[in-house]
């Protein structure tokens, strides 16, 4: 998904937490399993990495290629993150290095370049959340079209059992979602560029919820990016959509809208105090909220994670970067149906590693 620079790329995709995947006893220290997906430069790429202290060994690769490249490295006192990339031959072909944590709400200005430092291109990686305990896994496939411009990473169940209803209706529904958003791709000049990649933002035995971002230049006046995002109940095999969480008539939707006003503003504020800090100048003051209540859209979309909701709202082009907003919880849990979706997954306790 590309970006102009790496303070934007973290912005349209705000970090909602550190989630752990598991942590495996290893002598008289842990090693936490994390994965990631995400892009170097315009190649999306998913990674593992088992972090022991402050050493962390893995693998990545790319979709289109889908061969493990194996990782070496450390992180810093502050969370800063060094790895060296290495071939099958055992040559290092390529490092990556991350000057700030990868939970930095802000922007952790990771790049990927030759071992020699040569042809560096940004990096993005967003932490996945997949607590499956039946064989289930998330597969990445691609739809791509170098001719038209359309690179497409989407998500697919996979496992060793022959899948539940839900699994294969869920993966009948992305691939259509996706094949309904290329068919929309008409670029002026007849190609473009038509970039889409997902992250697992929840994926449990009964549940799951995904989110697309998607990035279109089509040869008008300005790229666009947007999100959409799928949550699918897999045991009741069913689309959910999100007044299937709470109660009738309660007023989730004014909780929800009153709290991503103020986070809106707190965001601005820690993007102006950033800015000015590089800039060295005083950050500047705003004399009233940079968007009211009465100035939200309907929400175009949303999805879950283990630890609240994600709710997606299209503002103009210059706020864009605001169109993704993270609700916890403890925000809405009021609201919810005693026997929604979202009430079971948090009264079935918190996962391991949360």
């Amino acid at each position: 998904m590309r970006t102009s620079n790496a303070i934007s790329i973290l912005n349209t995709v705000l970090v909602c937490g550190l989630l752990s995947l598991g942590t495996i006893a290893v002598g008289q220290s842990a090693t936490t399993e994390k994965v990631y997906r995400g892009s170097i430069g315009n190649s999306h790429i998913q990674m593992r990495l088992n972090i022991q202290g402050n050493n962390v060994t893995g693998t990545y690769f790319y979709d289109s290629v889908g061969e493990d490249l194996k990782l070496t490295g450390h992180l810093g006192d502050q969370g800063q993150l060094e790895l060296a990339e290495f071939g099958a031959k055992g040559k290092q072909t390529g490092k990556f290095v991350c000057k700030r944590k990868l939970a930095d709400e802000i922007d952790s200005e990771c790049s990927w370049s030759k071992a020699d430092g040569t042809r560096a291109a940004l990096v993005t990686l967003d932490e996945q959340y997949m607590a499956f305990t039946n064989g289930l896994q998330i597969t990445p496939k691609t739809i791509i079209n170098r001719k038209t411009g359309v690179g497409v990473s989407y998500p697919q169940i996979t496992g060793s059992a022959p899948l539940s209803a839900g699994a294969q209706s869920f993966n009948r529904r992305i691939l259509a979602l996706v094949q309904e958003a290329i068919k929309g791709f008409e670029p002026i000049d007849g190609r473009g560029s038509f970039e889409t990649n997902y992250n697992v933002l929840l994926g449990t035995n009964d549940l799951i919820s995904i989110e697309m971002a998607e990035y279109y230049d089509g040869g008008g006046a300005h790229p666009n990016n947007r999100f959409w995002s799928l949550t699918y109940d897999l045991s009741g095999n069913k689309e959910l959509k999100l007044e299937d969480l709470f109660k009738p008539d309660s007023d989730y939707k004014t909780a929800i809208a009153n709290y991503v006003v103020a986070d809106i503003d707190r965001r601005a504020a820690a993007l102006e105090q950033e800015s000015a800090r590089s800039e060295g100048r005083k950050p500047k003051e705003r004399d009233e909220p940079l968007v009211s209540t009465e100035q939200l859209s309907e929400l175009s979309g949303w999805a879950m994670t283990p630890n609240g909701l994600v709710v997606y709202v299209d503002f103009p082009h210059v706020m864009a970067f605001f169109d993704r907003n993270f609700i916890p919880y403890r925000i809405v849990n009021e609201y919810f149906k005693p026997n929604g979706a979202a009430a079971r997954f948090l009264n079935a306790g918190s996962p391991k590693g949360l």
